[in-house]
């Protein structure tokens, strides 16, 4: 009598399936793993231009050490208001949004689904006999899921994150250049408005000095060549006041657009007339700057982001699992009787590995492998760029104080000078050419230390600009306190 075989357990079936895709995953695990690429920039410990190496940073909301009510005004406003801001804002949602979708994958998909069908042989009963006429009508839920064995949807969703990372901090970039835009060209309208009035002040004395000397003519004690050298000077010193106008005008215009406004609502920007602080900016720590620096940290975190893009590459190279389940009712109607409804389960996997692609998959790991070098290379030029930008503004700053201290020196002298000259003069103890001489010198002088004056101003926002601060004043506290994290 033959002997029966046991029956066979399922569970025991699946065992060695079960053995085989933990082989499988913990082999793809390993294998797709890739060296994430890190940037080789050596930081110096203390910036080669500044004065001392102190270990204070410079302030957050710099632009109210110049203690100008007017200026603090127009960059909040600009901060809020700025086209290039809310632009970057747009992007930033986009990025975020992109996160979410990139994470969804991860997650089995749940959709309803519903079906109904009518079929009719159109024919006799003969053929209903072997055609019979159906109705039927199905509804229930379909769940599908891909298994990320391999990590490719995980590296997807921190490619994402990265991304978004490197938007926000793009809209920290856009901010910060925004307001030292509003700065520059406040300060710039400022001394325009300062050379404006001296030049006015310097034009009247020309013209009384010409008035002067038309005097002298008609008493005899002039000529008139005295009289058209004085004019020359006079109208020399005229000329300088439109394109100074101008100045004035076009950085009015581009504050009012900095600020949200248009060009036509300009004539609005009055700036403040009070005396503008030169304030003294330590430059802090080189490390701490490429931390502050949001171009440098979107920098980074783009290449954050090309890392997780060489690893998803990598992981196209291995099988990808799909589970797929469906469960509802159907009712069935067969010749016009109706059969009842019952339900339905289906439940099915698949397993899928690329064997042949005409070189696709080493392509796109060529292109992610590239893109890793790029991100690294992009990054460690921002770096480099950033500890420059830093090391320029120092030494410009520094050279412009030693100019402007020299300048004002001299502006005193030619004051002086001149005071003497007309004094001479006016007592006929000179002729006309060393009064002008001395005129044309205090003209050039005092343009040149009010042009010091104000590029000092510009200088000290260059630095500020420079040094990456200022953002975190328009964001939460908890928020910039996360930022500022290596």
């Amino acid at each position: 009598m033959p002997r029966h075989s046991p029956p066979l357990n399922p569970h025991h079936a699946l065992r060695p399936a079960a053995a085989a895709l933990a082989a499988f995953a913990a082999f793809a695990l390993a294998g797709c793993s890739t060296p994430a690429a890190k940037t080789q920039v050596d930081v110096p410990a203390a910036f080669a231009a500044a004065a001392t190496t102190a270990e204070a940073e410079p302030e957050t909301a710099w632009w109210l050490s110049f203690n100008d009510p007017v200026l603090g005004a127009l960059v909040q406003r600009a901060a809020s208001e700025n086209r290039d801001v809310r632009i970057a804002a747009e992007h930033l949602a986009v990025a975020r949004s992109g996160v979410t979708v990139s994470r969804s994958f991860l997650a089995p998909s749940v959709s309803a689904v519903g079906q109904a069908g009518d079929r009719s042989s159109g024919y006799g009963d003969v053929v209903k006999q072997q055609m019979p006429d159906t109705k039927s009508v199905s509804a229930g839920l379909q769940v599908s899921w891909e298994l990320d064995l391999s990590g490719r949807l995980r590296a997807g969703a921190r490619a994402a994150a990265a991304d978004a990372l490197a938007a926000e901090y793009g809209v920290r970039g856009v901010r910060l250049l925004v307001v030292s835009d509003v700065a520059t060209n406040y300060f710039t309208l400022v001394g325009a408005l300062r050379q404006l009035d001296t030049l006015k002040a310097i034009s009247a004395a020309h013209d009384e000095t010409l008035r002067l000397v038309q005097a002298r003519l008609r008493a005899g004690l002039a000529t008139p060549f005295d009289v058209e050298r004085t004019r020359t000077e006079s109208e020399a010193a005229r000329a300088q006041i439109p394109p100074l106008e101008t100045v004035a005008a076009v950085s009015r215009h581009r504050i009012a657009v900095l600020t949200g406004d248009q060009a036509f609502n300009a004539a609005r920007i009055d700036p403040w007339r009070g005396d503008v602080a030169l304030p003294a900016i330590p430059a802090g720590q080189p490390a701490t700057l490429l931390q502050r620096r949001p171009d440098v940290q979107a920098l980074l975190a783009q290449l954050d982001a090309a890392n997780a893009r060489r690893e998803q590459a990598a992981a196209e190279w291995f099988p990808r699992l799909f589970l797929d389940a469906s469960f509802g009712r159907q009712h069935l109607d067969l010749n016009g009787a109706s059969i009842g409804a019952a339900r339905f389960t289906n439940v099915a996997g698949l397993l899928s590995m690329p064997i042949f692609n005409a070189g696709r998959t080493r392509a796109l790991e060529d292109i992610a492998e590239s893109g890793q070098r790029e991100a690294v290379l992009r990054a460690e030029d921002g770096m480099v760029r950033a500890l420059e930008d830093v090391e320029n503004a120092l030494v410009a700053l520094s050279s412009e104080r030693q100019r402007s201290t020299s300048l004002q020196i001299a502006a005193s002298s030619a004051d002086a000078a001149l005071g003497r000259a007309q004094s001479l003069y006016d007592r006929g103890q000179i002729d006309l050419l060393p009064l002008l001489d001395a005129q044309r010198s205090r003209l050039a002088v005092r343009l040149a230390a009010n042009d010091s004056s104000t590029q000092l101003l510009l200088d000290s926002v260059q630095l500020y600009k420079a040094l990456g601060g200022g953002w975190q004043a328009f964001e939460p506290a908890a928020d910039s306190a996360n930022a500022k994290k290596p």
